[in-house]
């Protein structure tokens, strides 16, 4: 059978699919192939029509600089706001959806004019919702970094620190959201940006869901993507801030895994899998994953919504919140992260407006020797990248040694004069994952330069220059990833533990060799964050291991302070008071929330008498089986009555003790 690849995230596709379930990019049919509904997406001859008609809309506004992306609900350019001297992300939704009727574009409207008045650091704002005849597009900040899907695609499975910071961030954006009325509806790995300040930020927020909006609801039409939407979302059924959640524990997963919990090439496998099937426990795929952060990560992709965290604040409560300095290495590694894509040189290349429109200061152009001293203030470690360019092993291969007597002549033979500027240039990102990021840049015609002073240009860099900018930036990296490597040694990492980094260090020196040098740079990354993590470990073992032994405290039997825990919560509820049942219990559901709140209204007075019948501790995991009494008066019958009970209880070890983590 034919397959092809999702353009956007290179996830393979079986014939006649009509767009990605992972990422919900649309898939062009076929020649000759019969399309029976209408693609949301647009193919790239459409798409430059849709560039003119943004520009003819926004003329006197905004300038268009290029494409930065385009989905299977919209495309976003970058733009240049003349009036503000910034710049900007423009959305442009697919026409397609215009197509749907007055109500859906009214919706989308009203809904992303609410989410625009969101004001959160984790949330990229939107400026402006406008529609034109034929085009409607939403104005937003720029944000420099990389989309979360790039990075889980390059790096793989991510440090449990970077995780619980990214989910941290991302939930406190989800929680402000949710409590102003507004529901994201496509959280997923894309929608999340890794900006270059080293902090995460939450996107597309024009297709969120306000609660309670009247009038504008259409049935029958789901919005998201297939690999992340919940169950609910799936079933076209009404979504609440639950709904998110379950979207962004597939995110954590991700991010954790290194994979999906459901994947595959069919959208309606995909969703039937989140309708039946269970995720492979987390610590089975990720065995140094903390239980607490595991067992809360399963329980966002609980299939019904009551049985989810009551709230995103639960959620990052239980997952842990690190404490980010300004020179906190996860902080430094968010950002080399965010640096490492192909966005940060489309923008330097448009750092200056090109209007025709005369602005209040005079406009400086950049010339080819500040782009590079750009690069390496960026980089920095000029030294370092100096010495190991030379010692670098792709740096003599294929070149040949220069005949005796040759070097003065190579020294002072003026350089060759670069090749003519192209009438159009097409920039294209050179890393495959980024592909869809494409820079359409038209220079001013070139002039015939005179013999004496010629003119500043902002041209394209000649090959040569290029070339040796990007063995520079590769240089650097592997300079940094060289000393992750020493200090993981100076930390006693063994030699098992630095082999991996050590097998991808010669992968990307073999990809150097091979001319793939942005494919190098990625896999350099890869690198330092490897060994970043192998000296964590390794110093972490080493203060366990010289900790004297006598000083040791036994390890007492749990049981005592489990029955303690269950003994709290017995307590709890003979209070009849729902907020001290939900300090006793923090995980506490919406469902079980209100049963015990119709018991409370029910009885005059409560005893409750549980027993820990049965106990499986598992390091910091701990499952119970506990039966006992519910002993209440009636206040309907004016009778005494006894009510037998056993629940399974799941408990998790921190350093303040104990907790009860959830009820079955």
């Amino acid at each position: 059978m034919d397959t092809v690849s999702c353009a956007r995230c290179g996830t393979s596709l079986g014939s006649g699919a009509l767009f990605c379930p992972r990422c919900g990019t649309s898939i062009p049919p076929a020649r000759g192939e019969a399309v029976t509904t209408i693609p949301l997406g647009q193919p790239a001859d459409a798409r430059g029509t849709l560039a003119d008609a943004l520009r003819h809309a926004t003329l006197g506004e905004y300038e268009i600089l290029a494409e930065l992306g385009h989905g299977g609900m919209a495309t976003v350019y970058l733009a240049h706001d003349i009036a503000l001297d910034r710049k900007v992300a423009i959305k442009v939704l697919a026409p397609a959806l215009l197509l749907m009727g007055e109500g859906m574009v009214e919706r989308f409207k009203r809904e992303a004019r609410t989410a625009a008045a969101l004001s959160h650091p984790h949330i990229i704002p939107i400026f402006a919702v406008k529609q034109r005849e034929h085009i409607m597009y939403f104005v937003m900040k720029y944000v420099q970094g990389r989309p979360l899907d790039a990075v889980v695609h390059d790096v793989g499975r991510l440090a449990i620190p970077l995780v619980q910071t990214i989910l941290a961030q991302v939930g406190d954006a989800l929680g402000y959201a949710h409590r102003h009325g507004v529901i994201h509806r496509d959280i997923k790995s894309a929608n999340i940006m890794i900006d270059e300040e080293g902090s995460a930020v939450v996107t597309d927020f024009g297709i969120a869901k306000v609660q309670e909006a009247e009038g504008l609801t259409m049935t029958g039409v789901t919005v998201g993507t297939p690999a992340y939407m919940s169950p609910e979302q799936c079933a076209t059924c009404e979504v609440s801030g639950a709904s998110d959640q379950y979207s962004l524990g597939v995110v954590a997963y991700e991010m954790l895994t290194g994979h999906l919990p459901f994947q595959s090439n069919s959208s309606m496998t995909v969703m039937y899998a989140h309708f039946n099937e269970r995720p492979v426990d987390i610590t089975r795929l990720r065995p140094d994953c903390p239980p607490n952060l595991a067992a809360a990560v399963m329980q966002m992709l609980e299939k019904e919504p009551e049985e989810r965290w009551p709230t995103m604040d639960d959620v990052v409560a239980v997952c842990g919140r690190p404490s980010l300095r300004h020179d906190d290495p996860i902080r430094s590694e968010m950002i080399t992260l965010a640096k490492a894509g192909g966005q940060s040189e489309l923008v330097a290349a448009m750092n200056v407006p090109t209007s025709p429109i005369a602005l209040a200061k005079s406009r400086r152009l950049v010339t080819a020797p500040r782009r590079v001293a750009r690069w390496w203030l960026v980089l920095g470690a000029v030294g370092s990248a100096a010495l190991l360019w030379w010692a670098a092993p792709w740096r003599f291969v294929g070149v040949a040694p220069p005949p005796p007597g040759a070097v003065d002549t190579a020294v002072t033979a003026p350089p060759a004069a670069p090749p003519p500027a192209p009438v159009a240039a097409d920039t294209t990102a050179r890393r495959p994952r980024e592909s869809r990021v494409t820079a359409r840049v038209t220079p001013p015609a070139p002039r015939r330069p005179a013999p004496a002073n010629p003119p500043r240009t902002d041209s394209v860099l000649p090959p040569a220059v290029a070339a040796r900018q990007e063995d520079s930036v590769l240089t650097s990296l592997r300079a940094t990833a060289l000393a992750a490597m020493r200090r993981a040694i100076g930390a006693r990492a063994t030699a098992a533990e630095l082999g991996r980094g050590d097998t991808m260090l010669r992968g990307a020196d073999s990809l150097a060799t091979a001319g793939r040098l942005s494919e190098a740079m990625m896999r350099m990354v890869a690198v330092t964050s490897l060994w970043n993590e192998t000296e964590r470990l390794a110093r972490a073992r080493a203060a366990r291991d010289t900790a004297p032994s006598a000083a040791a405290p036994a390890v007492p039997d749990p049981r005592g302070a489990i029955e303690s825990v269950i003994a709290a919560y017995g307590g709890a509820l003979e209070t009849r008071d729902i907020g001290k049942v939900r300090l006793a219990y923090p995980g506490l559901t919406a469902a079980q929330q209100q049963g015990w709140a119709d018991l409370f209204r029910a009885a005059r007075t409560l005893k409750a008498s549980l027993t820990v019948t049965a106990l499986d501790v598992r390091g910091s995991l701990a499952d119970a089986t506990v039966s006992g009494i519910y002993e209440f008066d009636n206040t309907t019958t004016g009778r005494l009555e006894r009510r037998p009970v056993t629940f399974h209880a799941t408990l998790v070890a921190d350093p303040s003790g104990w907790r009860l983590s959830a009820i079955h």
